[in-house]
């Protein structure tokens, strides 16, 4: 016997590594109490990497010829980026206090010289009723001023918004006139000359620090429910907005720095006209935007010098900066930690084709020098959690159904003790259960057992699993009748299940029961079947489709199918055993003629369909494969051909190495394949372990 597998079509080549393989019994029905994971890479995948970018900075490449890689056919030029945008840093809080802090004693990296129109004033907090416009000195309406020492306390009562200032002498408190929308200065931004000073946002035992720009705060309607304070940040983005940008270490060589002020500068510039009710703001402070940190960022020991410098090295001017241009605008120049070696094409994450955002290579993500915490990362998610993300009572088993290009899971599906299941995307699964990122590890499950009717259970359990009757076939005896039977069975919707000779297993009718089938159609030659009397004795009712051939019986099933045939000759039957795969892709009747010869009852079924036929080198075989199979076992090829996806049949004269190049080849060709199945219990499925 030689190595069989299908026909191959070229497809990405990306990185597939099989996780441990876990046995899955057919009969098996103990839930598991914990499903382990194991993958690389941390975020969504799209666009940059900025592990990718540390690498190629290390290897001397410059922040031009990082985004360029990443981004396909975009340029990198001056814009005007002198815009003021508004970050939400505080959501449907209760409550908040403010004070300031002088900076005086502390030298500074100016942003702009500052021409006073007022008096110089000591450190001091401003606030205005409204929501003022930024970067406008405002002399049109007086303030409520808080020297420093004193706090500005904001919170919830009921649907209203109470405020009240704390002076820092005599510690007496005078609340604030009610008002739904505030506006706050400190001394030394560019709307308020005066003594530098920050801005201290204390929420809980929380304290952060701004020192540039403005501060709103809003009250939120609750409705049936309390109201809530909105807090957001107006500063401009040439400068103040992208010094406190907190995504990647300070550290970093200085190309990855500017890549990282580029792309975040991009971002902010594609935000910039939109603002969003939801937050009443243009941007998040957080990963769901951008991870802003205001103050803490350009003061960093040793290192917070070098992110401010790296900002200033791509302001070619006071009023421009360097951003990343598709056909002369702004891109979305979305970016993540790092990947599971190659990027995503985010039409394959969030549904939209961008011709910008595509796959790319990032080897640099797999290594663990640059990325010791995500080039490989393990997670445990508990039964009920993993229930949870499903919305199922419980999860017997999962499968990844689908992968994108970029190698990453698209969709997974899970399967529940009685009998349903549910999927979900990817990137919605990754959420869910806060896996670091979608990039999980090749599913590899091993049908550890070599008798048929068990790997009949198992394959079974993919497919039609809520159908009221089922299809029997001997597929030892007869696999021409397997084939066609297995045709038959997926044009009604039915599940397929094997005799043992001519009886019915105790695996298999305990099966039926567990689904509550009551009816099944027995397929073949009389002698090759369990009785009548037997199947009642399981406790099923019979219906024979049979014949004294193959021929025959085939012929029978494909009167009762629609669709052109398709026409095998029997001479080729033993070697398209192993293509069951392919044929079942046709999705139509397959019936079996001799080779050389005019077979007339053929002949008169085709001439009644008015049908000519079609031949297996016409068939087109499924492109986009979700899993490949692994087996010695000829019969459990013909049954794994339901899945329409690759099949290696190993034999004894090839060997362990001559069979892991198969299995690269596959892998390599399809870039769909989400899973590998190992059926037998005599094959070594820790060779595959770690296959790329």
């Amino acid at each position: 016997m030689k190595i069989f597998s299908s026909r191959f079509s070229i497809a990405l080549v990306f990185l597939l590594i099989f996780q441990t393989l876990s046995p899955v019994a057919s009969f098996a029905t103990d839930l598991p109490e914990k499903f382990d994971f194991r993958g690389s890479g941390y975020g969504h995948g799209v666009g940059m990497s900025q592990i990718g970018a540390f690498g190629m900075a290390r290897e001397g490449k410059t922040a031009t010829e990082i985004l360029t890689h990443y981004y396909s056919g975009v340029e990198v030029a001056p814009v005007d980026d002198s815009a003021f945008l508004r970050i939400n840093i505080a959501d449907k809080i209760q409550s908040v206090t403010f004070t300031n802090e002088s900076l005086s004693a502390i030298p500074l990296t100016p942003i702009v010289p500052i021409v006073p129109t007022v008096p110089i004033v000591p450190s001091v907090l401003q606030i205005f009723p409204g929501d003022l416009a930024p970067g406008v000195v405002e002399t049109s309406m007086a303030a409520t001023t808080l020297p420093l020492g004193g706090s500005l306390t904001f919170s919830i009562l009921g649907q209203a918004l109470i405020s009240a200032i704390t002076d820092p002498i005599t510690g007496t408190t005078t609340a604030l006139p009610q008002g739904g929308v505030w506006t706050i200065r400190w001394s030394g931004t560019t709307a308020f000359p005066g003594e530098d000073s920050l801005l201290r946002m204390k929420i809980g035992t929380t304290t952060k620090r701004y020192r540039y720009g403005q501060v709103q705060i809003k009250l939120i309607p609750g409705g049936l429910t309390s109201a809530a304070i909105i807090v957001t940040n107006t500063l401009r983005l040439h400068d103040e907005y992208l010094r406190g940008i907190g995504e990647v270490p300070s550290s970093w060589p200085s190309a990855a720095l500017e890549a990282q002020v580029i792309a975040a500068r991009t971002f902010g510039l594609a935000k910039k006209d939109k603002l969003r009710k939801v937050c009443d703001c243009n941007l998040y402070s957080s990963v769901q935007d951008q991870n802003f940190v205001g103050w803490s960022k350009e003061i960093e020991a040793v290192y917070g010098k070098k992110w401010v410098e790296a900002v200033a090295i791509t302001q070619p001017d006071t009023t421009t900066g360097l951003a990343i241009l598709y056909k002369g605008k702004p891109i979305f120049a979305y970016y993540a930690s790092s990947t599971g070696g190659v990027t995503e094409n985010v039409q394959d994450v969030w549904g939209t084709a961008v011709p910008y955002l595509l796959s790319m290579p990032d080897p640099w993500s797999l290594d663990p020098t640059l990325n010791p915490s995500y080039s490989s990362w393990a997670r445990s998610i508990s039964q009920a959690n993993m229930a949870k993300a499903f919305n199922l009572p419980d999860v017997a088993r999962y499968e990844v159904t689908a992968r994108t290009g970029g190698g990453a899971v698209k969709s997974i599906s899970a399967f529940s003790t009685d009998g349903k299941s549910a999927q979900l995307t990817g990137e919605k699964f990754r959420s869910l259960l806060k896996l670091p990122s979608a990039w999980i590890q090749l599913n590899a499950k091993l049908i550890n057992t070599d008798a048929i009717d068990e790997i009949a259970i198992s394959i079974a359990k993919n497919f039609w699993t809520t159908s009221q009757s089922a299809i029997l076939v001997n597929v030892e005896a007869e696999p021409e009748i397997a084939i066609s039977a297995l045709a038959f069975a997926n044009s009604q919707k039915a599940p397929v299940f094997v005799t043992t000779g001519r009886k019915l297993s105790e695996a298999t009718i305990a099966e039926l029961k567990r689904r509550k089938i009551k009816k099944v159609t027995l397929v073949g030659t009389l002698n090759a079947l369990p009785s009548k009397t037997t199947m009642k004795k399981a406790g099923v009712v019979p219906t024979f489709i049979s014949g004294t051939n193959f021929e025959s019986v085939a012929l029978t099933l494909g009167q009762k199918m629609s669709g052109n045939p398709l026409i095998v000759f029997n001479e080729e039957s033993n070697w398209l055993a192993t293509q069951s795969n392919t044929l079942l892709s046709a999705n139509t009747p397959i019936i079996w003629h001799p080779l050389g010869s005019k077979n007339k009852l053929v002949l008169q079924f085709l001439a009644k369909r008015k049908n000519s036929g079609i031949y297996p080198d016409q068939v087109v075989e499924n492109p986009a494969p979700s899993k490949l199979i692994i087996t010695r076992s000829l019969a459990a090829a013909i049954l794994s051909g339901s899945w329409r996806s690759p099949i290696v049949v190993l034999s004894d004269e090839i060997s362990d190495e001559q069979s892991i190049e198969v299995v690269r080849e596959i892998l390599n060709l399809y870039s769909t394949i989400a899973a590998v199945t190992i059926i037998g219990s005599d094959i070594p499925a820790d060779l595959y372990v770690g296959i790329s």
